[in-house]
């Protein structure tokens, strides 16, 4: 199990200098599967997921940084993701545009979720908090969150492993999604001027607490990017 020391090392090698030095921002093709060029539409994409919702703190976090965002690089983004649905993932399961390939795989091991996801409440609250602002992948944009020590850490972790019996997974960068690029936009994204951005939004968000309670930690199901639904509540 990676230590909250390794993770530390592993993810300011990414997140630090996120935003590529380069005069044109790409975007991988793989994004207009979520994203509409151009317009910048949520685009139907399919799935499960397990994931805690945000508490009223960080959820104004989130939409206060999303604001800014928006003001400053609207045209170069998806449309706005509801605040409300503002979450840190636990672990992904299934996902993909045509929901024909993807909803038999959701269904089978609904059950088994339902109940990995009591078991991982059961490690109870995990305190984290905000690490930096910065380029996930050149897709979207995001706040990393981060354990706050190394109990947490190995709660976090632990919890997270219960699901690789459903899924396998790789290594954990946790995270809030503020928004997703756009491809095709009308008005291309500044590198130089995007990093100085990212840089003043993290010393606003660095150190904020982030509180993965377990009545928030829930199965989800999703149509878009945007639209996240309590699966027991379906």
């Amino acid at each position: 199990m990676e230590t909250l020391s390794q993770f530390e090392t592993r993810i300011e090698a990414f997140q630090t200098h996120s935003v590529p030095d380069e005069p044109t921002f790409g975007l991988p093709p793989s994004l207009e599967e979520k994203v509409a060029p151009q317009a910048g539409a949520l685009r139907s994409f399919y799935g499960d997921t397990v994931a805690y919702f945000l508490d009223d703190q960080a959820r104004d976090l989130v939409a206060r940084i999303g604001d800014r965002l928006h003001t400053h690089f609207g045209e170069s983004l998806s449309v706005r993701l509801p605040a409300d649905a503002a979450h840190v993932t636990l672990h992904d399961l299934h996902a993909g545009p045509q929901r024909a390939r993807v909803w038999p795989k959701v269904e089978a091991h609904a059950a088994a979720a339902g109940e990995l996801v009591a078991q991982a409440r059961a490690f109870g609250p995990i305190r984290t908090a905000c690490t930096t602002v910065f380029n996930m992948m050149n897709t979207s944009v995001v706040i990393g969150v981060k354990a706050t020590d190394e109990h947490e850490h190995r709660k976090l972790l632990t919890a997270r492993a219960l699901f690789d019996h459903i899924v396998p997974s790789g290594p954990f960068t946790p995270h809030i999604t503020l928004a997703y690029y756009r491809p095709a936009p009308p008005t291309a994204l500044p590198p130089a001027e995007f990093r100085a951005a990212l840089s003043a939004l993290t010393a606003d968000a660095a150190g904020t607490s982030v509180l993965l309670a377990p009545e928030r930690l829930h199965l989800l199901h999703f149509s878009s990017m945007g639209d996240y639904r309590i699966a027991e509540e379906l």
